[in-house]
């Protein structure tokens, strides 16, 4: 009697494990890990690249990086609180291993969540954007978790760029600032010589300086700009989507 139990409890831990082992092969067989193919300077910044594949759904895991462009011209100066903004994947997501995760010709979709005009003192325009759809070529609509790739979020040409129109502006009309720094330097008892050398780098300043009583830029972007986006959720896709 005690033979014939251990017989069975054995036969019973044997079957156990061969059915642990088919359904270890059956997960591994179904479920596999591939790689976002990326352009290189795009795959330098993103923190990964990992996609997880089933047989019937795609998963682009949370902060993988994806470049896309502008389907349209934008500008702050008409843009508005709630308007959608569509940009392109030309050649849709697909993988290092050669598997196909979105189609050509896919696009994104944002929405415009707050826009600041151009203020004085050199102060640009800015426009933070919420990207929260995958649109297939055939019209399906995917629901999109993404942040734009930049720092403190937001589209905005930046300081600099105002400054350089300040100056572009003050200087190329006859020189005034040069003109306006000489006599500066004059006026401080400066010789000749001295007063041009002195004069120069007034005009300068003082052109900086009547460009940061000037608004700032309006952001400006036309067909083909680039930008890159950042999942802040698993972007899920049903594998159907590419057949």
């Amino acid at each position: 009697m005690k033979k014939t139990i251990c017989k069975l409890m054995t036969v019973i831990i044997l079957l156990s494990n061969i059915g642990g082992a088919a359904i270890a092969n059956v997960q591994t067989n179904a479920v596999c890990t591939e790689h976002l193919k990326q352009p290189e300077e795009v795959a330098k910044k993103s923190p990964t690249n990992i996609v997880v594949k089933t047989p019937r759904l795609n998963t682009v895991i949370e902060y993988n990086v994806l470049e896309i462009s502008f389907a349209e011209n934008f500008s702050t100066k008409t843009a508005q609180v709630g308007d959608r903004v569509g940009f392109l994947l030309n050649d849709g997501l697909c993988t290092e291993e050669g598997s196909r995760i979105l189609p050509d010709g896919s696009q994104i979709e944002a929405e415009v969540i707050s826009v600041t005009k151009p203020k004085s003192f050199n102060r640009s325009g800015k426009v933070v954007l919420c990207f929260d759809t995958v649109v297939l070529p055939d019209g399906k609509r995917i629901p999109l978790n993404a942040k734009l790739y930049a720092k403190k979020q937001q589209l905005s040409r930046g300081k600099l760029n105002a400054l350089g129109k300040g100056l572009g502006g003050t200087l190329g009309a006859g020189a005034v600032a040069t003109g306006a720094g000489c006599g500066i330097g004059a006026a401080a008892s400066a010789v000749i010589v001295g007063g041009f050398a002195i004069g120069l780098p007034v005009g300068i300043a003082v052109g900086a300086l009547s460009c940061l009583c000037t608004p700032g830029l309006h952001y400006k972007a036309k067909p083909g700009d680039k930008l890159l986006i950042q999942l802040t959720d698993n972007l899920d896709i049903n594998s159907y989507c590419v057949n």
